[in-house]
């Protein structure tokens, strides 16, 4: 695979995330990450790709979630990479009878690596550099 085709794959891989999880389709979230994964972010740090998907199962606070990716700087390196990935990340809630919609400005700081011939995420760290959460028009 050349440079090229190596960042496309990874940025491929972090939109099938953001599908993933918007689709809670756990499976195929924890198909995305290596056994040994770890993802953390504020508060918190699941160890194991079956943990990740396991833990990913909180987000049912929600009644809808949406994650738009958005630019990806990737540093490849043979078979493994570096990158960073920012996405805003919508999350739909009700409190007291009143829909919500919280937003998180998020940076993902991720390693990646390549077995096999495809891309896993070998580790993720979520970074939220802004939050904002207003009632939701319209709904």
């Amino acid at each position: 695979m050349s440079e090229l085709e190596c960042k496309e794959a990874i940025h491929a891989l972090t939109c099938r995330y953001a599908q993933a999880v918007d689709r809670r389709d756990f499976a195929k979230l924890a198909a995305l990450f290596t056994a040994d994964a770890w993802l953390s972010g504020p508060g918190f740090r699941m160890d194991g790709a079956q943990a990740i998907a396991d833990g990913m199962a909180s987000l049912g606070q929600y009644s809808a979630t949406q994650h738009h990716v958005h630019q990806q700087l990737v540093e490849v390196d043979g078979d493994t990479a570096t990158g960073e990935t920012y996405c805003v990340a919508n999350h739909l809630y009700e409190q007291d009878g009143v829909p919500r919609k919280l937003d998180w400005g998020i940076r993902y700081q991720d390693r990646f690596v390549r077995r096999d011939g495809q891309w896993r995420i070998a580790a993720r760290e979520l970074v939220v550099d802004w939050t904002q959460d207003l009632p939701l028009r319209g709904a």
